[in-house]
C-alpha cells in the first residue's frame, strides 16, 4: 500500500514536466509546420497538404470518409473543389493570420496541445454570432502538427 502511494505522488510529479516537453516541443515544431503549410496552400499542391494534414480531417460535420480508405482527406479535396470551390483560397487566407492557443474547438477527449486560427475563432461570442467565414484548427501528436479541421463558421 505505502508503495502504491509512492508511486502515484511520483506520477503527479512527473505528469506536469510531461505535459510541459510537449508544450516545449510543439511551441518549437509550429513554425516550420505552418510554413510548409502556407506554402502547399498557396501553391495548391494536394500531395503536401495531404502531409500536413490528419487522416481523420473534418471539412464538413456530414462529410467523411466516403470511400472507405479510413482517411477523408480526399473527400475534404473532392468537396473543396466542387460544393466550395473558394475553400482553397480561404484555407489561405485563414493560414496567412495568427493562431492561438484553442480552447473553442478542441476535441475533449484529446490530450494534445491545439491550435485555431484566425483568433477570432476562439471567442464563444464570436462563434455565436458567426463573425469569421472559416476556421483551421490544429493539433500535434506524436511530436509533429497537423492540419486536423477546415471548416465554414459555425457548424
Amino acid at each position: 500500500m505505502r508503495a502504491l502511494r509512492y508511486l502515484l505522488v511520483l506520477l503527479a510529479l512527473l505528469t506536469p514536466t510531461v505535459s510541459e516537453a510537449q508544450t516545449k516541443s510543439a511551441d518549437r515544431a509550429w513554425k516550420p509546420f505552418i510554413a510548409s503549410l502556407r506554402a502547399a496552400a498557396k501553391s495548391r499542391n494536394q500531395t503536401a497538404l495531404s502531409k500536413l494534414m490528419s487522416r481523420e480531417f473534418y471539412y464538413l460535420s456530414s462529410g467523411g470518409d466516403e470511400n472507405g480508405n479510413n482517411d477523408s482527406r480526399d473527400e475534404a479535396f473532392e468537396y473543396w473543389t466542387n460544393a466550395q470551390p473558394g475553400a482553397l483560397d480561404a484555407l489561405e487566407q485563414v493560414l496567412a493570420e495568427s493562431s492561438v492557443t484553442n480552447t473553442a474547438h478542441r476535441n475533449p477527449d484529446s490530450r494534445w496541445p491545439s491550435r485555431v486560427a484566425p483568433p477570432i475563432a476562439n471567442d464563444q461570442k464570436a462563434i455565436k454570432e458567426r463573425s469569421f467565414p472559416w476556421y483551421a484548427v490544429f493539433e500535434f501528436r506524436k511530436g509533429r502538427w497537423y492540419l486536423t479541421s477546415f471548416i465554414e463558421c459555425c457548424e
